[in-house]
């Protein structure tokens, strides 16, 4: 992933969270309703605040490590991992987790699309790695309709809604959030992402509520590397 699709994919000043107060346990084990302290949990810039009352909205593989402000070390107990971005996703020349950006999407199920040299300036050499080199592949239409709240047209590429920064950002959040889900439930996969994919489509359906009163788009912001 270039630079810029970094810089792109980083949370705005506005999504910046200040700490929140957690339950305190004392020193014999008991929680106390009474006391309480901050905690912080700081990722790419943009701090995630997470109370105890999230305990009851997100459940999962990696719900222990959030709660306890471990995520900026995800991989401790070696279940929880950040996933790769929409411009991670959207790149075809990169690599996700053990996988080409390629090899990753036929993983999940869904096809990135097929390299055309005919394109314009697609002839040279590298070209491989331009996503505007790639024509077909798999569609909107191919994800559940819950995943598309900004109305994308079902025709339309999932490579290049991942590729339009300035565009769909519900929707484009929401597809990187599958995808790296998807790649987390594989079989046999050592990569474990921070949701699950039934908990992707909760926060699309409004089941899940992201914590610290974050938005949708800035929550899952702070899942990527």
């Amino acid at each position: 992933m270039s630079p810029n699709n970094k810089e792109l994919d980083r949370p705005p000043e506005s999504d910046k969270i200040d700490p929140i107060v957690t339950e305190e346990t004392s020193p014999n084990g008991v929680k106390s309703s009474g006391r309480r302290k901050l905690t912080r949990l700081g990722i790419l810039g943009a701090p995630v605040v997470l109370t105890l009352s999230s305990r009851s909205v997100l459940a999962g593989q990696c719900l222990s490590n959030m709660l306890s402000g471990n995520l900026s070390d995800p991989n401790r107990d070696s279940r929880c991992s950040k996933g790769w971005s929409p411009g991670g996703w959207g790149q075809p020349g990169g690599n996700i987790s053990s996988y080409t950006t390629l090899g990753a999407w036929t993983a999940i199920g869904f096809s990135y699309g097929t390299f055309d040299s005919t394109l314009p300036g697609c002839s040279s050499n590298g070209s491989a790695s331009q996503a505007d080199c790639y024509k077909g592949g798999s569609k909107i239409s191919s994800i559940p309709g819950v995943l598309n709240p900004d109305g994308v047209s079902s025709t339309k590429r999932l490579a290049k809604v991942l590729n339009e920064p300035y565009n769909y950002q519900n929707t484009r959040h929401l597809i990187c959030a599958y995808f790296n889900a998807k790649l987390g439930e594989l079989s046999g996969s050592s990569f474990h992402y921070i949701l699950t994919v039934q908990q992707v489509l909760d926060l699309a359906n409004g089941t899940l509520v992201p914590p610290g009163g974050l938005s949708i788009n800035a929550f899952l912001t702070t899942t990527w590397q």
